[in-house]
């Protein structure tokens, strides 16, 4: 498979295949065996499985061209449709039969779709997306009902520019974390439910630690627990606070730090990704991958000092650039890590000890 590719002419006059980045991937839930898959040649492909047993590659069966590049993919969660974010401050909405656009930000105007969500339960049909423009730290956070093809609210976060966002689990609480143009972050929370404009919380994110550099400064992701309840930010300094969900202003919870740099750069992507874990029956943990190649587990129940803390689940060779947790109970290997080197590493269960 390596059609995100185009034949173009080389500085020497010959033909030349050149190949594109893949930046995403999503597999539809109402049909497991396909997927949809966006590139930095600006196509979004779609992918039918069916025969792969038989030893035949998946299909191309569509295609969609955007006018920029689609950077992130998510279907509905009941399938069918496909949420296609672009850099051209639109939100694409796929289907079999139409494609809606949907405007998060005036085109012409320098923003980016920088974030996007999909409702659930309370908020289904729904989707959340906000906008971020570089030039003047400025953005739009929008709700679209995708049934009626319209926006239903914009919600009033100081036209500030979307940092990154999340849906608590019962699609009623909505955060978004943004970037103020002294550089300075704000984190708020909205009532998915009412689409009440205003928030119904509102807190300053702590301060990024001394010798980041500004242009750097960025709120990976926000990642909340099953219950609702934490609220973790991992950020570009290499840094992971939890918050309780419900009360903001209190400040973090823990604040959680991963070790320095592994390549020794100053570019790093910091702590790129937060996922909670249940673990029965000592209750959540947090983990986290940082630019020290490890993902992390920590336990909020712990000081963030603790030297129990931040147990290593797997170690790499350079900066974790993403990771997945498997599920072990389907068969799936427990963690999946891929490095800002390019390298792509598998991590089993370690053997037992009796």
């Amino acid at each position: 498979m390596d059609n995100h590719s185009k034949m173009e002419t080389a500085i020497s006059g010959s033909p030349q295949q050149h190949y594109y980045t893949v930046n995403d991937v999503a597999i539809d839930p109402s049909s497991p065996r396909r997927f949809a898959s966006a590139g930095r040649d600006k196509r979004v492909l779609f992918w039918n499985c069916e025969r792969i047993q038989d030893g035949e590659a998946p299909e191309l069966i569509d295609e969609f061209e955007c006018d920029d590049n689609p950077e992130v993919v998510k279907y509905h969660p009941a399938g069918s449709i496909l949420a296609i974010q672009c850099d051209d401050g639109s939100v694409y909405l796929h289907t079999d039969r139409y494609v809606n656009q949907a405007i998060v930000a005036p085109a012409g105007r320098g923003h980016v779709t920088a974030e996007m969500a999909w409702g659930v339960h309370a908020s289904r049909n729904l989707l959340f997306a906000s906008s971020a423009c570089q030039a003047d730290a400025s953005g739009h956070h929008k709700v679209f009902d995708v049934v009626r093809n319209k926006v239903v609210v914009e919600f009033d976060a100081g036209r500030e520019a979307c940092s990154s966002l999340a849906l608590d689990p019962l699609g009623e609480r909505l955060y978004i974390a943004t970037e103020c143009a002294d550089s300075s972050f704000v984190l708020r929370q909205f009532d998915a439910r009412t689409r009440d404009r205003k928030p119904a919380q509102k807190a300053a994110l702590e301060p990024f630690a001394p010798g980041t550099d500004k242009a750097s400064m960025e709120i990976n992701a926000l990642a909340l627990s099953a219950d609702g309840l934490y609220l973790a930010a991992a950020r570009t300094d290499n840094w992971a606070d939890v918050y309780d969900a419900r009360m903001l202003a209190k400040g973090p919870l823990h604040s959680f730090a991963h070790e320095d740099a592994v390549s020794g750069a100053r570019d790093n992507y910091g702590v790129v990704k937060a996922q909670w874990v249940d673990g029965r029956p000592r209750g959540v943990g947090l983990v986290t991958g940082g630019s020290d190649g490890c993902v992390r587990l920590w336990d909020v129940r712990r000081a963030a000092d603790d030297p129990l803390n931040g147990t290593v689940l797997a170690r790499g060779d350079y900066d974790v650039a993403t990771f997945n947790l498997g599920d072990m109970y389907d068969g799936e290997k427990p963690i999946i890590v891929g490095e800002r080197s390019g390298k792509v590493t598998i991590f089993d269960h370690a053997p037992s000890s009796n």
